[in-house]
């Protein structure tokens, strides 16, 4: 297993997140997740990069795999909570009057 290899995918993948370039995250992400597939931040952060891409389901796959390697991991659980939400409000996007 080349760590050395996987941080440097992993600091790509987070640059190319920040500069919103989610399809060079999903491949810097997945590329990772070759190397080592029982990272939970790896899939954490694909699920990040799916869900900027609009790739819903995708992203809530992700998230749900995170929280299968690692059941405490607050921000995966935090953002699959949101993204079900959103997903579940946005055929009725408008309705925000509270």
């Amino acid at each position: 297993m080349e760590q050395g290899e996987i941080e440097v995918l992993l600091e790509l993948g987070q640059s190319y997140l920040l500069n919103k370039e989610y399809e060079n995250a999903i491949k810097k992400f997945s590329e990772a997740l070759r190397i080592n597939s029982h990272d939970p931040e790896l899939y954490y952060n694909l699920g990040l990069a799916y869900e900027g891409a609009d790739k819903l389901d995708d992203a809530v796959k992700m998230y749900e795999k995170t929280l299968n390697l690692d059941k405490n991991f607050i921000n995966a659980e935090i953002q699959l909570n949101k993204l079900k939400n959103k997903m579940n409000e946005k055929p009725e996007k408008s309705k925000k009057d509270k």
